[in-house]
């Protein structure tokens, strides 16, 4: 079973998807809370503060939470990748070839309300077999995130590798080949490379149809292309013969062929 912890560390392609994908959350990150901490410690700081820190902590991590689900859903399904996914040309796709929908993208994001649960999904997705670039909420969904540039070919390694097939092996009597008699070798024995070649048997190689060539033996009598050559050494084009008569042609000094024996033009 191939795993992402099983590749992670000596491929450097996958090392660059995380790496990306990681200062992709960042940036996410970024985006979010700027907005939470004006609007939780500006506006409704006196509110908040009377209730204790613990009410405060509490509202903090529910709302929080609620807000980064809601941030990345509402991006995915609109745009397919959030801010931080579009800097570095990420974008969330299905695997099973279907448009991406809101239940997809709420299933992978789920976990992103609860702040322990991100790591879990991100450890237990490179810990089983699958794609190496999902969490697990990817595989529960069907998706995964890829990359949109002129370089995203190199991402498909990660999907080919995991199911790569074995080597098929035909069995001797498959696809109609004889079967092996006792003692005799399945496949034919091919002598090593530079070997001397076997001599031919004594009287020859055995002949096969009547004019049929065999290995030594000259082509039988004009079956070779006979070239001529003028006098000043140069190749005679090939006599070409009309196919109504069968007369020889011969050039009209027009560009044109006639026939000696008919005078058809050609």
């Amino acid at each position: 079973m191939t795993t992402g912890f099983s590749i992670l560390g000596s491929n450097k392609a996958l090392q660059e998807h995380w790496i990306k994908r990681l200062i992709a959350a960042i940036i996410d990150g970024i985006i979010i809370y700027i907005p939470l901490f004006i609007i939780f410690n500006v506006i409704f700081w006196s509110a908040i503060w009377g209730a204790g820190w613990y009410w405060w902590g509490w509202w903090w991590w529910l709302v929080d939470g609620l807000v980064v689900f809601l941030y990345f859903v509402l991006l995915e399904t609109t745009m397919h990748a959030s801010f931080g996914k579009k800097v570095f040309n990420l974008q969330v796709v299905t695997t099973t070839g279907q448009p991406l929908g809101f239940g997809a993208v709420a299933t992978r994001n789920v976990f992103k309300i609860i702040y322990p649960l991100i790591l879990l999904d991100l450890l237990l997705g490179l810990a089983t077999d699958g794609d190496p670039r999902q969490r697990y909420t990817d595989r529960v969904a069907h998706t995964t995130v890829t990359r949109t540039d002129a370089q995203a070919y190199v991402e498909e390694q990660f999907r080919q590798m995991q199911y790569v097939p074995p080597h098929p092996h035909v069995p001797p009597g498959a696809w109609g080949q004889p079967q092996p008699q006792p003692g005799q070798q399945p496949y034919q024995q091919y002598p090593p490379q530079g070997a001397a070649q076997q001599a031919p048997p004594p009287g020859g190689w055995p002949q096969g149809q009547q004019g049929a060539w065999s290995p030594g033996a000259a082509p039988p009598q004009g079956q070779w292309p006979q070239h001529q050559w003028d006098e000043k050494g140069q190749l005679k084009p090939p006599v070409r013969f009309c196919s109504s008569c069968g007369g020889e042609l011969a050039p009209r000094g027009d560009g044109k062929m006639a026939c000696v024996r008919c005078g058809l033009v050609y």
